[in-house]
């Protein structure tokens, strides 16, 4: 049977589990590069809470947090962010939906209209407050990543919360009534001076770093003086499809656009 995961429509009751995954303080437990477990491997006694979240290749899988971490032999725990690019997409995936549904279960323990504890909806993957009613799931931030391109050339920015040396696109939140295309022409403008026209949706990415949905698009450049905010982007500037600098792996959606780009421009340079 081929790798295809099917998410858990109903998270309760836990089915009996056949694939372990554990988390503690933010991290994996690996073999390798595997976090993908037949057994729980440690005692249950250390497990704080346990989470349905669908079938893998026809077996039920789910995720443990662990309190502390916790020695296993052969085993280390590890980022996830340090299994972008080893793992394939689908599994990437699951250990984002792991770590999303953990952290969405410690900060939600108590309710944040009235400060009672919580308990869990008895059949969604929600946590419910029993005095105020009000229901919290798993929630997402939906964040826009824009290649502001000029034709042959594109812009790319070096961030200043990533001191090594890679080039990447925009990005911004989503902020309340915008749509995407709002917020994209605004995060640019903010971030780098810029105007920009027609946009080109290409495609999106879960993003669990912690929990973004990133929206992808290729932009026109229109007009304005490049003038990086220096607040959040270090460095910026346009650079030849053919002469581009360290960018994102191909696993990440800004790698993809910058890629998709260079492949583009290159090709229409051949025609």
């Amino acid at each position: 049977m081929s790798d295809i995961f099917v998410p858990a429509a109903r998270v309760l009751p836990l089915p009996p589990l056949r694939l372990h995954i554990l988390v503690a303080d933010g991290q994996l437990l690996c073999r390798g590069d595997s976090f993908l477990h037949a057994k729980p491997l440690l005692p249950a006694a250390m497990v704080e809470s346990s989470h349905y979240l669908g079938e893998l290749r026809g077996e039920a899988c789910g995720v443990h947090q662990i309190a502390t971490p916790a020695d296993v032999e052969g085993c280390e725990w590890r980022s996830l962010r340090s299994l972008l690019g080893r793992v394939d997409d689908l599994h990437f995936a699951l250990a984002g939906r792991a770590l999303q549904v953990v952290d969405w279960d410690i900060n939600h323990r108590f309710c944040g209209r009235c400060g009672r504890g919580t308990e869990y909806h008895p059949r969604d993957r929600a946590r419910v407050c029993r005095d105020c009613n009000l229901a919290v799931y798993p929630r997402i931030s939906p964040c826009v990543i824009m290649l502001v391109t000029r034709g042959d050339e594109c812009l790319l920015a070096r961030h200043t919360r990533h001191p090594r040396g890679i080039h990447t696109a925009l990005a911004g939140f989503i902020e309340p009534g915008e749509n995407a295309e709002q917020a994209l022409a605004r995060e640019v403008r903010e971030e780098v001076g810029l105007e920009v026209g027609k946009s080109r949706y290409i495609g999106s990415q879960s993003w669990p770093f912690p929990g973004q949905l990133m929206l992808g698009y290729h932009t026109e450049w229109t007009g304005g003086a490049l003038v990086p905010d220096r607040e959040e982007i270090a460095e910026a500037g346009w650079f030849h499809y053919s002469a581009l600098p360290e960018i994102p792996p191909p696993q990440t959606l800004s790698g993809q656009l910058i890629r998709l780009f260079a492949k583009r421009a290159s090709g229409e340079k051949r025609c």
